[in-house]
Formats: structure tokens, sequence, C-alpha cells
């Protein structure tokens, strides 16, 4: 990214910061105090945010979207990077993301990673220094808190996701959220030795949120990526429901403000692959800070997700029977914490699975949020691709634009 290209996208957010900032009132009056970003989307209102029903909310009782992306690279094994801060700074990337019309990143991390130190070369998982001067030493903690405070000052939120202990991709192997002691052989699912008890998973989210105590740049905490080990509700050290109750009340007695993000159990060969939330008709997770709990799914095309039933009817019924009926019968909100494809562009492969899912979540009032996975450009072989050929400011992927234009918070 050129001198010049930087400078005309750091003004282009700046511009957007210093909109008009009047009250809430009547709606032409909150149209012109929520904050633009980028493609016609708009940032979220300053201040943090809450549940009412099935509406995520903010301060002054006004529904909004969560339209987010993720940034991944911190979800990899000790001394992994954010993707991208090989090629350019993490200011070009958060500045990246607000003018594609986003109002909020979703960034993983690994239990193994926090406290690792990036290594300063110009490859995928690492650092260039000259273009990141400001991380120089640090540790991915420390660069967590440079990305947020710059977040912040460009009005991009920010929410954290647990997403392994180990740092051993997409999932955490063994579909639990620790992997030594109770409830587990002591190993990560796939043959490594286990590091991280039940009581470190929840240390760290504990340290997470006396960190950002009293930050409203970080909104949500996701407590756990893609569960699917252990039961919901039934007892026993691998029970989830359990643990969003203990961890989630643990979070808000230090910082009562974020949202807490709890995801279904993923049952690929199941109904509801997406993650299974028909336990909360029942057992619903109630923390002691009352309207904070946001459920979440992930969906992906057949290609990705070997879900055969991707699009049309059948996947909306899916949908509604497993986790759209939280929404429908008014109990939570769902935020859709991932979705993504190569190509979901008209007469690409997987434009049919967009085109079902998006005209079901914006079929909902308000539409449901949603998180595209992801920024940047992806590493060679992996499939999705990212928004991006290139890091940095534009080279957005048309393909994915033509559905990402669809999530965006649009008051």
């Amino acid at each position: 990214m050129t001198a010049a290209r930087r400078i005309l996208a750091r003004l282009a957010v700046l511009a957007a910061l210093v909109a008009c900032s009047v009250g809430p009132g009547n709606a032409a009056e909150r149209a012109s105090a929520v904050r633009p970003a980028g493609r016609g989307g708009s940032l979220l209102p300053q201040g943090w945010l809450s549940t009412r029903g099935s509406q995520i909310i903010d301060a002054q009782g006004h529904a909004v979207r969560i339209a987010s992306i993720g940034w991944y690279g911190t979800d990899g094994p000790a001394g992994y990077a954010l993707q991208g801060l090989w090629a350019v700074s993490y200011r070009d990337i958060c500045d990246s993301i607000v003018a594609a019309g986003f109002n909020t990143v979703r960034i993983p991390w690994s239990d193994v990673n926090l406290d690792a130190r990036p290594l300063n070369v110009r490859e995928s998982g690492t650092i260039d220094f000259d273009a990141n001067r400001q991380l120089v030493g640090l540790t991915t903690w420390d660069i967590f808190k440079e990305v947020v405070d710059y977040a912040g000052r460009i009005g991009l939120k920010v929410i954290f996701d647990h997403h392994t202990n180990d740092g051993g991709g997409g999932q955490q192997p063994n579909g639990l959220w620790f992997d030594q002691g109770p409830g587990s052989d002591g190993t990560d699912g796939a043959g490594h030795r286990g590091t991280v008890t039940a009581a470190m998973f929840k240390a760290n989210w504990l340290r997470f949120a006396r960190q950002y105590a009293g930050n409203p740049t970080v909104i949500g905490f996701d407590l756990h990526n893609e569960p699917h080990g252990g039961n919901w509700g039934q007892g026993g050290p691998t029970d989830i429901w359990a643990m969003f109750v203990e961890v989630g009340n643990a979070i808000g007695a230090v910082n009562p403000d974020v949202l807490i993000i709890c995801e279904g159990l993923q049952n690929y060969r199941g109904e509801a692959p997406e993650g299974d939330l028909r336990p909360v008709a029942t057992k619903p997770v109630a923390l002691r800070v009352p309207e904070k709990v946001v459920y979440s799914v992930h969906s992906y095309p057949h290609e990705i997700s070997d879900v055969a039933l991707d699009s049309g009817p059948a996947a909306v019924a899916r949908y509604e029977a497993g986790w759209g009926f939280v929404a429908r019968q008014n109990l939570a909100p769902v935020w859709i914490g991932e979705l993504g494809a190569s190509d979901p562009g008209p007469g690409g492969s997987a434009h049919s699975w967009a085109t079902t899912l998006l005209d079901y979540m914006n079929g909902f009032q308000p539409p449901l949020s949603g998180s595209w996975w992801n920024i940047g450009t992806e590493d060679p072989g992996a499939n999705p691709n990212g928004l991006q050929t290139a890091w940095g400011g534009g080279h957005y992927r048309p393909e994915q634009l033509h559905v990402t234009d669809r999530l965006l918070f649009r008051p």
C-alpha cells in the first residue's frame, strides 16, 4: 500500500468519525447520529451493547446489527501473529475493515499464544516490524491492546473469540474448551499432550475481562469456537452449558458490560450442523448480569462444511429448527459468528448457499447479525479465501462483496 493510498484510507476513516453526533431521538435524528463506515454500512454507536428479546440494542435501547469480520492468526500456535502483519501495518488492516463497511472485528486466540512473541520476518504468521514499529518486542497479549486502542480511535468494535487451546487449527480437535484434567484424556484430541485445564481456560478469560473492563471498544467475548464435544446441561466436567454459566458469571463479576457469546454444539451428522441451539428452549444460559447472552452458530457451504443440503427450503427448515427459532420466538439474539465462501457471487459455486442464508438472516426484523470469515487473502490452498486479493486498503473481491454488502448495519 503506497503512502498516498494509506493517507487517503485514513482520511476516509476520519471523515466517518467526525460525522454528526446528535443524540438519539426520532428516526431522522438517529440516522444522522450513527457514524458511517464504507460501502453504505454504519459503525456501531458509542458505548456498550445489551439484549432485549431477540434484539441486540445500544445504550439508548435502539436495535443494532453486529456486522463483523474475522481476523485470524492468533488462533495459531505460540508465536503466530495476526495475519497480514507480515505485509502491512495493523492500522492499515483495521482501516480496510471499516472501509469494507464492517463495524466489528472478531479476533480469535489460543491459550498457548497469549504470551508468545511473534517473529520478525516477512512471511505468513509473522510480523514485519518495519511496517509495525509499535509492536516491536510485544507479546500477542500486548499486540491485542495496541489493536484495541487503534480500533477504538476509528470506531471499530472488537469481539475476542477463544478458538483453541494449543493453536491446532480451525477447531479444538477434542471438541472441548480444555484438553487436560477431568473430562479429558490428557490430549488435544489429535495425539498431542494437553496443556490447558478448565481452570486455566477460565483464568485466561478473566484476564481478558479485567484488561478491557470499562473499555466499550471490546463489546463481546465468544467463549469457545465450534464446540463439538461434551453435552449441554447434563452435568459432568464436559457440560458446556455449565461452563457458559460459570465463566459467564465470573466475567460479569469484573466486566458486567460485555456480551457473553455462547455457541451451540456442532453436530455435522445431525440436524443442526451449524450449531445446535435446541437445548436453549428448555435450558437457556441465564447469568447474574441480565440481558447479555447472545447465542451463535456458524454456516458454510457444502464445499467447506460437507453439509449436503446447504441451500433452498430444506436448509431453511434446518435453520429454523436448529437455531433460528431462538430469534423467531424472541428468546435471545442469534449471531452467525462465521460465514464465508471463496466465490459466493452470481454464478459462483456457493451462490445458492449465500442467497439462502442471507435471505433468511435479512428476513428477521431487525436482521440477524453476522461475521464474515475473513479479512485478508487467506493462506494458499485454504478454503475459503479472504475478502481481499492483497493486504491493505482495497483489493476486495467483488464476488464476496456481493454477499458482505448484505451483512452490513444500515439503520
